[in-house]
């Protein structure tokens, strides 16, 4: 046979190979928002969903961020490496951009140690280990803030809003360490500053954007139509679309910047022909669902007990 035959032969079972393989498409105009309404709908603790094709699953475990080893998210996770193949574990906290299986994260869940039922890595701990013991690749799911940059601008918001609020958000989490009593405490000027001057190098903007105190106050103050000072409230930092606060949808698109790029890798992966279990706090189940139901068709199961998906799921790919 001569060499252009069994080239066109080889051409030709790869193309009937890719006819076969269907691939899958991210909708992220199907996200929905983080509204009140959808906050309210969230479920009390942790819960799953699981898609089933012909070759492959996707297990999203929405987690109640959690470091109680009998907890239900703790379980889920167990139970659905117990039930189901997975190749590929997407984990909420590390950046996408490390690659698979990232020596720090290994080495870091690889040094947490449980005391009196307690873990404090929390679920991201028993997700990797199970995934190292079943030989499943581990990813970080986080953007890069250089990529939330671009996707909140394109939003129609400023870099003053966003450096803005990446450096607000610190606020509370100074109060619970004590750095400062509460937002109207004198030695909160110099750590606003600092943290400015950090947030500028991550978001990779000049030093014009909110150059000191006085200019994020400013903005502050248009954001959220009041002075900064005694009267801050910390669910300015939260993320909603319906809050009261400029700073709450600020905080939302940020959300939403980072569940499209969730999206977009679990589509990746997927397309890649591995299975996939997500682990991720369950308002992001909550606001990716339309958008991964447009993607893959309806979940097999959905609820807070695994096990219970077996029969469903099993039955549903055999259709």
């Amino acid at each position: 046979m001569s060499s252009s035959w069994q080239a066109a032969i080889v051409v030709a079972v790869v193309l009937s190979i890719a006819a076969c393989q269907s691939s899958v498409t991210p909708a992220p105009s199907k996200l929905q928002p983080w509204t009140t309404q959808l906050r309210d709908a969230q479920p009390e603790d942790a819960f799953a969903a699981v898609y089933a094709s012909d070759r492959q699953w996707l297990i999203f475990v929405g987690a109640k961020h959690a470091i109680q080893t009998d907890s239900l998210t703790f379980r889920l996770i167990d139970d659905a490496y117990a039930s189901f193949p997975v190749t590929t574990l997407i984990v909420e906290g590390p950046p996408y951009s490390r690659g698979a299986n990232a020596d720090g994260l290994i080495r870091w869940v690889e040094s947490q140690g449980e005391k009196d039922g307690f873990l404090e890595g929390g679920e991201i701990v028993p997700a990797v280990r199970g995934a190292r013991t079943r030989g499943a690749a581990v990813w970080g799911g986080e953007p890069e803030d250089c990529d939330i940059r671009d996707r909140v601008v394109a939003k129609g918001f400023s870099l003053e809003d966003l450096l803005g609020f990446y450096t607000l958000r610190s606020v509370p989490q100074w109060v619970s360490e004590r750095k400062i009593e509460g937002a109207s405490d004198e030695r909160v000027r110099p750590l606003i500053e600092a943290e400015l001057e950090h947030n500028r190098q991550r978001l990779a903007l000049p030093a014009t954007v909110l150059s000191n105190y006085a200019a994020w106050s400013q903005w502050y103050a248009k954001t959220n139509n009041k002075p900064f000072g005694v009267s801050f409230d910390p669910e300015e930092t939260g993320p909603l679309a319906d809050g009261r606060y400029g700073s709450n949808r600020i905080a939302e698109s940020i959300s939403h910047a980072r569940d499209e790029f969730l999206l977009d890798i679990i589509a990746q992966h997927l397309n890649a022909g591995e299975s996939v279990m997500v682990v991720f706090g369950e308002s992001h189940l909550m606001i990716l669902r339309p958008a991964l139901d447009s993607m893959l068709g309806t979940p097999c199961y959905v609820g807070g007990d695994i096990k219970a998906a077996l029969n469903p799921c099993f039955s549903f790919r055999e259709r």
